[in-house]
């Protein structure tokens, strides 16, 4: 018996790996500190969890519609015309299982065979193979020689007749760039004149740091609404990665066809997500992301200077999310007792083996020099996990 040639285009996720091998060794009683975790340590805010009571005690647990309940979708469509400054309407928004498989919708509506999509690298894991799966053709444009940030004229030397969506991510996994408002303007140039999709992830919205504010496409430029797929969760703005509720904000023959293709699929994201997230809009004051950002912004200032000490390591600009991404590249290839650190991939098992720190290696992103951390867990863990990266690095030769 053969499995289909589609499975041959899908690969564990490097960033779940890597995070099933530290709770795996935590369970096992070695004391790992976790730096690949791509979520808060934080709980659910209190307006969720009182939300989702309610709902529960009311018998809230039948399917929805397909696309979630009307009262959500008009409280998202309010909540994002109310950020990208562009009026979008309930029948413009769907709600789906998590972000990611808003992505994966708009992957299967979007995109015929052939089809070419632009992604910067580093990118986040999963949009190459969503594309593959759709039958469509990654393009890769390296950042890294810009700051990590996404530029219009790299994108546009990157344009072929095949071109039919770019995506992206802003704040970035796993570099935490911010994308530029001019770049995001000269972008939507391109947009518009060659008649292409933006596939727009701002997942991170809500997370950014002291001094740097997110930047929405279509709130520099209106005129993109009709071909841009804007895609969110509440995941990270909430601290629910478990709950499994994004959504995803297009054109209404976008969101219908995206109604038929998860009408077979899942169906209706969890209702109990549903029914808390719409008591937390209607309740929240937005206090907790306050004090969230805080915290994150007081770890980072502390990573910062453990990172300041490592010898020959770069960081990117960490702008937003809660990744610090670094550049190894002049590590690799040194000796580590008798063996030689060849690769990113066989430094992030050394780095488990003999510092018990579990990082994701950049080759998950693309880019075959870096590592990503998350400063997302606890502070007294992110001192710890950094300086026994320091003394680690300092040992090879």
């Amino acid at each position: 018996m053969t499995l289909s040639l589609r499975t041959q285009k899908i690969s564990p996720p490097g960033t779940s790996k890597m995070r099933t091998i530290a709770n795996e060794l935590k369970a096992q009683g070695v004391q790992v500190i976790n730096f690949a975790a791509g979520e808060l340590d934080i709980d659910t805010f209190e307006s969720v969890k009182d939300g989702a009571r309610k709902a529960i005690e009311s018998g809230k647990n039948t399917y929805t519609p397909t696309l979630g309940l009307p009262e959500l979708r008009a409280q998202v469509s309010t909540m994002v015309s109310r950020r990208t400054h562009v009026d979008f309407t309930p029948n413009e928004v769907g709600l789906t299982a998590g972000a990611k498989q808003a992505l994966f919708n708009a992957a299967m509506v979007l995109l015929n065979p052939g089809d070419e999509v632009i992604i910067p690298a580093p990118y986040w894991v999963t949009f190459p193979t969503q594309v593959e799966l759709a039958e469509g053709r990654p393009v890769f444009t390296d950042t890294r020689t810009h700051g990590y940030q996404l530029l219009a004229s790299v994108v546009a030397r990157m344009i072929t007749p095949k071109t039919k969506a770019l995506i992206i991510n802003s704040p970035n996994n796993p570099t935490g760039a911010i994308y530029a408002a001019d770049e995001m303007t000269g972008i939507a140039d391109l947009a518009i004149q060659h008649d292409f999709w933006i596939i727009f992830d701002e997942c991170y919205a809500s997370l950014t740091r002291a001094g740097h504010q997110h930047v929405h496409i279509l709130a520099v430029e209106p005129r993109l609404k009709e071909r841009t797929v804007l895609i969110n969760s509440f995941s990270k703005s909430h601290a629910l990665t478990g709950w499994r509720l994004g959504y995803v904000a297009a054109p209404v023959a976008v969101i219908k066809a995206m109604e038929n293709l998860q009408g077979h699929t899942t169906s209706n994201p969890s209702s109990i997500a549903q029914y808390a997230i719409s008591h937390a809009l209607e309740h929240d004051n937005s206090t907790s992301i306050t004090r969230v950002n805080q915290l994150l912004d007081d770890r980072l200032q502390q990573a910062l200077t453990i990172v300041g000490d490592i010898p020959n390591v770069k960081v990117a600009s960490a702008q937003g999310a809660f990744y610090l991404f670094l550049d190894i590249s002049s590590h690799l290839g040194k000796r580590f007792g008798n063996g030689i650190v060849a690769d990113v991939d066989q430094f992030c098992e050394l780095a488990l083996r003999e510092a018990q720190i579990a990082l994701v290696s950049g080759a998950a992103f693309g880019d075959l020099s870096s590592v990503r951390i998350s400063y997302a867990i606890r502070t007294e863990d992110v001192t710890e996990g950094l300086l026994r990266l320091r003394e680690l690095i300092k040992r090879l030769r």
